[in-house]
């Protein structure tokens, strides 16, 4: 996955940006990933850059989605793992994030099986029904 490091840079920040509020522990973790994927190295200035200039307004999953056609699905899976993390930073559920996962993995091509346990699971009334009791 090195070799995708800028397109995950980007889809990481699309994950923090998705509930259209960046918090610094986003950022925090972000960077951490990152230094993960890279082997404990440093982050190099242009992922930085990325970073401090990286324009949600801009910004279309599809596209960068479609430039990672050649991982394995189990790659796609741990990219998923990483925006969840991302999500997870700011230590609040959020639909919008959670739709942010949903269509990057669409447009990964994952079945939903493959990545459902990292989404939010919005119950029905009637599943609803004794919940408190």
């Amino acid at each position: 996955m090195k070799q995708h490091i800028e397109k995950i840079t980007q889809l990481l920040l699309g994950a923090a940006y998705a509930d259209k509020r960046l918090a610094g522990a986003e950022i925090t973790r972000i960077r951490s990933l990152l230094s993960t994927l890279l082997g404990g190295a440093e982050v190099p200035e242009e992922l930085l850059r990325m970073i401090n200039t990286f324009s949600p307004a801009a910004f279309n999953v599809q596209q960068v989605a479609s430039a990672l056609d050649d991982l394995s699905t189990e790659d796609k899976r741990k990219l998923l793992e990483l925006v969840a993390s991302v999500n997870d930073a700011d230590e609040e559920l959020d639909l919008a994030e959670d739709i942010y996962l949903r269509t990057l993995a669409a447009a990964l091509g994952l079945d939903e099986e493959k990545y459902s346990d990292l989404t939010l699971e919005i119950l029905a009334g009637e599943e609803l029904h004794g919940l408190l009791a």
